[in-house]
């Protein structure tokens, strides 16, 4: 049985690979420019509201 357990590690690696290959391999439905100017967007508006919590004078807690 053990044996066969070890065959186990090489097949499940074989399967593993596989699959990774077909994910790795696939085409991609966004263009990456497109993709790069949202992240852009996201920075800047995540900038903004970081800029606009630290303005905001805080309550201190009671």
């Amino acid at each position: 049985m053990d044996p066969l357990t070890w065959l186990l590690i090489p097949l499940a690696t074989a399967i593993m690979a596989a699959l990774w290959g077909c994910c790795a391999g696939r085409t991609r439905r966004a263009d990456d420019w497109t993709n790069v100017q949202r992240y852009d967007r996201l920075r800047a508006a995540l900038a903004r509201a970081t800029a606009s919590a630290s303005t905001t004078p805080s309550v201190p807690c009671r």
